[in-house]
């Protein structure tokens, strides 16, 4: 299986047509209804009881449950951008950071969406989505840590809970707002769907768009101060702040999707800026995996790689960093374009001076791949894994391997691991469901499907999925218990759902 620069699977069991129908209908329907008529279809859909009406503050664990409602639908609404590299950077980066901040949950859900603009969303339960436009706009580490730091602070301060709770004290929660957030982060709305189930009916017209101003300049504060921990330039929210503004007024009516649910005022930025004031300034270098990272996105979401320019630049300057980056980035395009021997002569010098990077390490594994030597392409992810055992894109590469060399066994095994280390990982359950059905594990193909349809919100499919296997597992005890034990907790997930 060749996924050079393909990192955005489109599956045709991932999403639900009906669901797809569904979802601006019920918007339309809900906004249009009463009040009165609104707590009904609360009762209907029961959804978590956030807090009671008296005032109950809504506890963490509400959050979760909803929150992961939330995430559902955002799974079965929106395309992945499935590279486990960048994802597995993602992933370091944001617990990185939420080391240093002041979140209390560390239960924490990421999506990356394959979307090239620039956005970001912090909903309910620990829920993090991020557009990888973002690593094709933040041209340092420090610009892209500042809007994760940012949409972190929004999860340690509970921004939405509090604005529940200014809701209850207006004397009415918009139940469509509620699940019109929903709607709208599924359809990639980002904080748009936050403010949206935040809101009070009558704040709706005013505030669905952005959080409260308020609440914006607390995430800076916050944001900027879990920055300064990590040992991050504190400055970067005012750059990437200054930088977005800019990006405004040259391109006109195309306003930076971030914009639209985080509006930048000049105050905002003289805030950020004054925030850091005493702090003494400092030139940072250049971080080589971040840059290496960002030339990755850029790569994989390049249509035409043989007539694209590989070209790195900064607002930091130009250094050694940036051209080995560029130099990266030429490998992936002219691996991608079929020019493999350019592209071994580039990389060859690359591996001389860092034969441990793990990017360089996989970019000469998919060189091997593209050019059908099999065998040459598994004597190097093994060379790899042995110097990184546990690594998961080393992992989901090796699987690939297997695949590609007709021993499903073993990428089974390989990805059993790998949905273990990360059970919210759908595509690596698809990818399992791939293996086991190469291998003829019927049973496990229906249990590794159902787990891909239950993360994507098709709770219907996933219970027929384990249906399927359940007759099929009678001989074995223990087997049949844990599908049986599986299938009645999506069938009470499907109950609270329909109730």
């Amino acid at each position: 299986m060749d996924t050079t620069l393909n990192a955005c699977h489109h599956l045709n069991m991932a999403r639900s047509p009906l669901l797809s129908i569904l979802i601006p209908v019920v918007l339309v329907w809900l906004m249009v209804l009463p009040y009165a008529s609104q707590s009904a279809v609360l009762d209907d859909l029961n959804l978590p009881e956030l807090g009671a009406g008296g005032g109950a503050p809504t506890s963490l664990n509400q959050e979760h449950a909803l929150g992961q409602r939330f995430l559902r639908a955002v799974r079965a609404q929106t395309p992945n951008f499935d590279d486990p590299l960048l994802n597995d950077y993602l992933e370091h980066q944001i617990y990185r950071l939420a080391s240093y901040s002041d979140l209390e949950d560390f239960r924490l859900y990421i999506v990356m969406i394959n979307n090239p603009t620039i956005n970001a969303f912090a909903a309910p339960g620990g829920i993090l989505g991020i557009h990888h436009g973002l690593f094709l706009t933040a041209t340092s580490v420090h610009e892209f840590s500042a809007i994760l730091a940012h949409e972190l602070a929004h999860l340690s301060q509970r921004h939405f809970a509090r604005g529940l709770e200014d809701s209850r004290k207006a004397g009415v929660i918009s139940i469509a707002g509620l699940l019109a957030g929903a709607i709208i982060a599924a359809y990639g709305g980002g904080e748009a769907g936050i403010a949206a189930m935040t809101t009070s009916q009558g704040l709706m017209q005013a505030q669905r768009l952005s959080y409260s101003r308020t609440r914006e300049s607390e995430a800076d504060r916050v944001g900027i101060n879990t920055l300064t921990r990590a040992g991050l330039d504190p400055r970067a929210m005012a750059y990437m702040f200054e930088h977005l503004d800019r990006a405004t007024r040259t391109d006109g009516d195309q306003i930076p999707e971030f914009l639209r649910t985080h509006p930048v005022t000049r105050n905002r930025i003289t805030d950020a800026y004054n925030q850091t004031e005493s702090i003494t300034k400092r030139q940072w270098p250049l971080d080589l995996e971040f840059q290496m990272m960002r030339a990755r996105a850029i790569a994989l979401s390049t249509s035409n790689p043989r007539e694209s320019t590989p070209l790195l630049t900064s607002r930091q300057g130009t250094d050694d960093v940036l051209n080995i980056a560029t130099d990266y980035l030429s490998v992936l395009l002219m691996t991608a374009a079929g020019d493999l021997d350019k592209a071994r002569a580039l990389l060859s010098r690359l591996r001389a001076d860092m034969p441990l990077n793990i990017p360089l390490h996989l970019a000469e594994v998919d060189l091997y791949l593209r050019a059908k030597q099999l065998d040459s392409a598994n004597a190097l992810i093994d060379e790899a894994l042995l110097i990184n055992p546990g690594n998961y894109p080393l992992m989901i590469k090796k699987a690939d391997i297997m695949i590609a060399m007709d021993r499903p066994e073993i990428a089974s095994q390989l990805l059993t691991e790998a949905t273990e280390a990360k059970p919210f990982n759908d595509a690596a359950w698809y990818q399992l469901a791939e293996a086991r059905g190469l291998s003829g594990d019927i049973i496990g193909v229906h249990q590794a499907r159902a787990e891909y349809f239950l993360l994507n919100g098709d709770l219907e499919r996933a219970e027929k999925q384990l249906s399927y296997a359940q007759p099929l597992a009678r001989q074995n005890f223990q087997l049949s218990e844990r599908i049986r034990n599986r299938l009645d907790e999506i069938r009470d997930l499907i109950d609270q759902v329909s109730r």
